[in-house]
């Protein structure tokens, strides 16, 4: 793992560092519990975790497009209040293919508050934070099955 910030920018060597980032939000966010990559499961054992993303931070929507089979999913009830936002691009080097990962606030272990989702550019590491979701305690398999 090789997280790092320069200049207030995050970035990662893989997922593992994006998850390490969601786990340590800043103070004031709800405490992250679990992170989930979120991988495509089209693909039989394959798994694969390049993405496309749209995301609206201020209306707590995002949805993301496999690389690989084009197949788009709304994170939770995003398609219902969906507002067109423009696809994810890195700030640094202007790539649009992400790793994905969302942070979960399940402080009993089974019910989840809240989420946050962030995405690492492919092409150079940077990690960004995109939108967070209250969830208000829906089960925990219910929530990764929604991502």
């Amino acid at each position: 793992m090789v997280l790092r910030s320069v200049g207030g920018i995050r970035t990662g060597e893989d997922v593992e560092d994006l998850r390490a980032f969601l786990m340590d939000l800043p103070l004031g966010a709800p405490a992250i519990t679990e992170t989930v990559v979120l991988a495509c499961h089209n693909h039989g054992d394959e798994n694969p975790s390049w993405t496309y993303v749209e995301a609206d931070a201020s209306a707590g929507v995002a949805r993301r497009r496999c690389l690989q089979c084009a197949q788009g999913v709304a994170l939770l009830d995003s398609e219902e209040r969906w507002t067109h936002p423009a696809m994810w691009a890195c700030g640094t080097c202007g790539q649009s293919i992400a790793e994905v990962a969302a942070g979960l606030s399940a402080p009993d272990g089974d019910h989840v508050q809240w989420l946050a989702v962030a995405a690492r550019c492919v092409e150079c590491g940077r990690i960004d934070g995109l939108t967070d979701m209250v969830v208000d305690g829906r089960p925990l398999g219910e929530v990764v099955g929604a991502l």
